[in-house]
């Protein structure tokens, strides 16, 4: 069930992010209605966060990469979720952008919203699972098992 998890949160990362890198302009403009940022900065953000979508949807895939990919996946969609829902209390009449072009107005935006926090338990629940199995196997920054840490009752005699 993690693995099925994990390659539908890549799936939809590496997705959204080749559909917006393929047309940045339109992704800029898309970044620019909900105006929350000047233009120049939506354009900016229009360059990377495709490259960073598909970046980390494929990291959530390597296990070298995932812990790192889930926790930047977690943060993007409370982030998009944020910045989705300001749009739909402020009752713009535009498309969310996620991948790409779309349907616009307040339903849309509530589609949209209803998927970043969907998408955010999903990667939330990974990383936890994740963070766990690092756990258990002493991985290096998986706490407080891994090698080298000695827990406060052996550091005594």
């Amino acid at each position: 069930m993690k693995r099925l998890g994990r390659i539908i949160l890549a799936a939809v990362f590496v997705y959204a992010g080749a559909a917006k890198a393929l047309d940045p302009a339109a992704f800029a403009d898309a970044i620019d209605s909900y105006r929350l940022l000047p233009y120049p900065a939506a354009a900016a953000l229009a360059l990377y966060l495709p490259w960073l979508e598909i970046v980390a949807g494929l990291g959530v895939i390597w296990s070298r990469a995932r812990l790192g990919a889930l926790a930047l996946l977690l943060v993007l969609c409370l982030v998009f979720a944020v910045v989705v829902a300001s749009a739909w209390i402020r009752n713009l009449d535009i498309a969310c952008g996620c991948f790409g072009g779309g349907a616009a107005g307040a339903a849309a935006l509530r589609v949209s919203l209803i998927r970043s926090v969907t998408l955010a338990l999903v990667a939330g629940t990974l990383l936890r699972f994740e963070a766990g199995r690092r756990a258990g196997r002493g991985i290096p920054g998986g706490g407080p098992t891994s090698p080298g840490v000695r827990s406060p009752e052996s550091r005594s005699g």
